[in-house]
């Protein structure tokens, strides 16, 4: 993807997570996959996460999908990034370190000891993070691992990646 193409995608991006909505009867698809502890690491996470989140797990859906596990880990994959962990403004910060220094990125993200440090290694681990929340919240070990790697284009989340990746 081109470099203009790109950032016009970041910024609809942005938009579209600003702008995000949960409809109210979408609570009965988050109840029918997640357990009551899981729902509530459900709504940590911003209406912009929860939207992206919802539409990974329609889409997965769309394409024959009905894996609980996968469903599951579908609504949660970014549930690392919740609670106040990743702010809506750090994402521009991440993304243009990303592309510019990413050496500067993975310095910044090693470890969260310094209040300053933690949202960059929240962002840079949020997967881990996530599946980590999950196995508290009851789910299965599989949901856990499927939050865990769901950015490994070969992992067992490939499915759930692949997904990601488009949306």
């Amino acid at each position: 993807m081109g470099t203009r193409v790109r950032a016009v995608y970041r910024v609809s991006q942005a938009w579209h997570l600003l702008t995000a909505r949960v409809q109210p009867e979408e609570q009965q698809v988050i109840n029918m996959l997640l357990p009551p502890a899981a729902r509530v690491l459900f709504v940590t996470m911003s209406v912009g996460d929860q939207r992206h989140c919802l539409n990974v797990c329609y889409a997965l859906k769309e394409q024959g999908c009905s894996d609980r596990d996968l469903l599951a880990a579908a609504l949660l994959h970014d549930v690392g990034k919740g609670g106040g962990r990743v702010r809506f403004w750090m994402r521009p910060v991440l993304v243009l370190l990303r592309a510019l220094a990413p050496g500067l990125l993975h310095y910044l993200a090693a470890s969260p000891d310094a209040f300053w440090r933690r949202p960059f290694y929240a962002a840079w681990h949020h997967a881990d993070i996530g599946a980590d929340l999950a196995a508290a919240a009851g789910l299965s070990e599989r949901v856990a691992l499927l939050i865990r790697t769901h950015h490994d284009p070969a992992g067992p989340a490939a499915l759930l990646h692949a997904v990601d990746d488009r949306s």
